[in-house]
């Protein structure tokens, strides 16, 4: 199995740690956007087959757009899975409710992650 590594920003933390669980996987609280945290994620880059970012944020133009960028400039060519908030209305509901639905919760993350995975 590919060597993943999940770079969390923000609140997905609890559910970045169980997934790691069953992917044997390495996670990383990215506890800060801005400055993006560039030394750990040269690092994480050339210890890791695959990086997936994980954010309670759009995706489109949000930290893991971020990380896509930083890689892109230093030339770090590694497959980047980015999970977040899609650049759409989201209807009303609780966290857990949307966070099911849109396929943030743990079962979804770790769905996520073994599709690309498998690509």
């Amino acid at each position: 199995m590919k060597k993943v590594a999940i770079l969390n920003f923000g609140t997905f933390l609890p559910n970045a740690l169980e997934t790691a669980e069953a992917l044997n996987a390495t996670v990383a609280d990215m506890r800060f956007v801005k400055p993006l945290d560039e030394a750990l994620i040269t690092k994480l880059a050339n210890e890791h087959d695959v990086l997936v970012t994980l954010e309670e944020n759009a995706i489109a133009g949000g930290a893991g757009a971020g990380v896509n960028e930083f890689l892109m400039k230093k030339k770090l060519l590694k497959p980047v899975l980015n999970l977040g908030l899609p650049d759409h209305f989201i209807a009303q509901g609780t966290q857990d409710e949307l966070h099911q639905e849109l396929g943030l919760d743990v079962q979804g993350i770790e769905k996520s992650i073994r599709d690309y995975l498998n690509k």
